[in-house]
């Protein structure tokens, strides 16, 4: 792989801050892939399970497998929807909520870890350099992206 290539950096990133924050959900028992729809589902209460994987980008039957490990575990519950019986939502229990808060409270300890030593200025341009990478790839995405 080409030491200089800008995404070995972003993936480099992607791994060390998954790094330090599973250090500290290993003793939570969070698994792995819990974080990104813990959160999802913390923003979007009562998304169901076909909207999870579209976000996600994910399997069906991969979000259900989740979801019953997290059902579990006691990080949500389902709940049969009103108007179509069809479809379970999927809400946070109190358990997921305070998971959702430390998972927060670390995201932005592990960004602070990042950006040690940029001036605002510096983390302002980041954040813009950032953002247009991200529309530029989105243009190429059929409008897939994860939030």
């Amino acid at each position: 792989m080409n030491e200089d290539l800008l995404f070995k950096r972003f993936f480099i990133i992607q791994r060390l801050h998954f790094r330090i924050l599973q250090e500290e959900l290993e003793h939570r028992e969070i698994h792995p892939g819990q974080p990104p729809m813990l959160m999802l589902v913390g923003r979007h209460e009562g998304i169901n399970q076909k909207e999870i994987a579209t976000k996600l980008n994910i399997r069906p039957a991969t979000v259900a497998i989740m979801l019953r490990r997290m059902e579990k575990a006691g990080l949500i519950t389902r709940r049969q929807d009103e108007s179509d019986k069809r479809l379970q939502r999927v809400y946070l229990s109190e358990k997921g909520k305070d998971v959702c808060e430390i998972l927060k409270r670390e995201t932005n300890r592990v960004e602070q870890i990042a950006t040690d030593g940029l001036s605002e200025s510096e983390k302002e341009q980041l954040k813009n350099l950032l953002d247009r990478v991200i529309d530029n790839l989105k243009s190429h995405t059929k409008g897939w992206c994860h939030e």
